[in-house]
């Protein structure tokens, strides 16, 4: 009977699946997140608040407007740019953003993952302010309810400008739709 032999190839591959199998589950242990490595982004909101100059406006699934802002924040958010640790957005910021800014918090009834290299817990609540500093750079705050926590995720440019576009036509779509 014949021995079967690993050849130098058969070797090389083991190795390979090894380290990666072994990257995998360090991260996984590490970030508390079986699925770090994706990026993508589907969780649909329980509802969203846009805040228009000092208007609020609520929009729930089948609503019209919702679907675009929607798509435009999963794609923006599946495909994030950066992850900035030490930004924050304060109560006074939270407060102005919602009486007189343009902001839009997006609520979701479970935890919801967003999938990063490093560990990031679930969040209910995504904050993007529209207008201002944080505006400019792109960010999309998150938290737990009504509290931002420290760290941001920054779309890409194109993409955020995306998002407001899709928000001011849903908006406007949505404003003539009121009673």
């Amino acid at each position: 009977m014949k021995q079967r032999r690993f050849g130098r190839v058969g070797v090389v591959l083991i190795l390979v699946l090894v380290g990666v199998v072994l990257v995998w589950w360090v991260n996984s242990r590490t970030n508390e997140d079986p699925l770090w490595f994706m990026r993508s982004f589907r969780p649909k909101a329980a509802w969203i608040v846009v805040y228009w100059e000092g208007e609020m406006h609520m929009l729930f699934p089948g609503d019209v407007g919702y679907d675009p802002i929607m798509r435009a924040f999963a794609k923006g958010l599946g495909r994030w740019e950066r992850y900035e640790e030490d930004i924050g957005l304060s109560e006074e910021d939270l407060a102005a953003y919602r009486a007189q800014g343009c902001f839009m918090e997006l609520h979701y009834n479970r935890g919801i993952q967003v999938h990063t290299r490093f560990r990031y817990p679930e969040v209910k609540t995504f904050f993007v302010p529209l207008t201002g500093s944080h505006a400019k750079a792109c960010r999309v705050f998150a938290g737990w309810n009504d509290r931002p926590r420290t760290g941001v995720f920054t779309m890409k440019d194109s993409r955020f400008d995306a998002l407001c576009k899709a928000i001011e036509s849903s908006l406007a779509v949505h404003l003539t739709q009121e009673p």
